[in-house]
């Protein structure tokens, strides 16, 4: 085995047992609180333990210090603010939760069986000791024990059905989950150059300036723009656009690292959320970006045609007392605005102090 191959193997496991942990926790806030194993509110329950979106965990910690419990009604309210998906993703989401049920279903008919092969086998040895005493003859005692030779024998191979059985859905299971956790995975991303897409933005953002406010740290949220996008699609088309908008996608993953989080904002519109970082470094990060961008060759691969030189504008703002995510992102908005009007291929900066402050 290569060492790429044992590092993807080993990172395969890591994946397979943190999955696996929120899968148990999940189980038992659905014991804890009584609700049905629906796959909706298994995918709520999940969604909680994994702990992946603050505002949800919020609320439900919330409701639960209220009323002490959720209510089926409760959870559906809740999934639908907070889980809802497009149809695809619904679709997949519903075939992974009805393939748990079944699994589900047949882990607990395997305890049955077993439950019932145990009632069984007690029953044999409790006759066996009412008979022992009574066996005078060594014929009547030798019988005692065929019987219950025979009946350990059965007893075992049954055992070992069961233990078989239930290994497979464990299997199954942990493998339903692991397909679970990668739906929800892909659902926080875009489909074309694999960053966080706008629902994980916003996730993303509200998170960290709750942190950046609780540990008194500094946050800068960058907006970014392609200029003159659309007369590259108008010129060279979709498909060189698309081209274009993954090279840009991969250029801000090359240069992003640690908690940094980068996403498509929408169109041609991306977004970077900083923790821990000031405008000045932010403006170093963000400078290599566009420079790196603005000196790129892009060439048609079916042609060979230079598409020539792309570049990009940035909006910048760091975080203050008084700011919602709602007024960081249109202060960098606005700062991106200023780039394009005052020649694009540039980066603006907002230095402007909150009212609050």
């Amino acid at each position: 085995m290569t060492e790429e191959n044992q590092k993807q193997n080993s990172k395969a496991t890591k994946e397979y047992k943190k999955a696996s942990e929120i899968a148990e926790k999940a189980f038992t806030y659905i014991e804890e609180h009584q609700t049905p194993a629906y796959p909706s509110t298994y995918a709520f329950w999940y969604s909680y333990a994994a702990r992946s979106d603050e505002d949800m965990v919020r609320t439900v910690d919330e409701t639960l210090e209220k009323t002490g419990s959720l209510s089926v009604y409760d959870i559906n309210q809740l999934h639908d603010k907070f889980l809802s998906a497009d149809e695809a993703e619904k679709r997949q989401s519903e075939k992974i939760g009805n393939d748990f049920e079944k699994e589900m279903v047949s882990v607990m008919r395997l305890v049955q069986q077993g439950m019932s092969s145990s009632d069984s086998y007690c029953s044999s040895l409790d006759a066996a000791q009412e008979q022992l005493p009574d066996a005078v003859s060594p014929d009547k005692i030798a019988e005692i024990v065929t019987s219950l030779i025979a009946q350990n024998q059965e007893m075992r191979e049954m055992t070992e059905t069961l233990n078989s059985g239930l290994q497979k859905s464990q299997s199954q299971i942990h493998e339903l989950n692991a397909q679970l956790a990668k739906a929800r995975d892909e659902s926080m991303r875009d489909g074309l150059t694999k960053l966080a897409n706008r629902r994980s933005f916003d996730i993303s953002l509200a998170r960290e300036i709750a942190t950046a406010r609780e540990n008194g740290t500094d946050l800068t949220l960058v907006l970014a723009d392609i200029d003159h996008f659309k007369r590259v699609n108008d010129t060279y088309g979709h498909q060189v656009g698309d081209g274009i908008l993954q090279t840009f996608a991969s250029l801000i993953s090359n240069n992003v690292k640690g908690r940094d989080i980068a996403a498509r904002y929408g169109g041609e519109e991306f977004a970077l959320i900083l923790p821990q970082t000031n405008m000045q470094s932010a403006f170093h990060l963000v400078e290599k970006i566009r420079k790196d961008l603005e000196s790129s060759k892009l060439v048609i691969k079916s042609t060979g045609q230079c598409v020539g030189k792309v570049t990009s504008s940035f909006g910048m703002s760091m975080l203050q007392d008084g700011f919602e995510a709602e007024t960081l992102i249109q202060r960098a908005d606005a700062k991106l605005y200023d780039a394009k009007n005052n020649g694009r291929n540039r980066i603006e900066m907002d230095s402007r102090k909150s009212e609050a402050a």
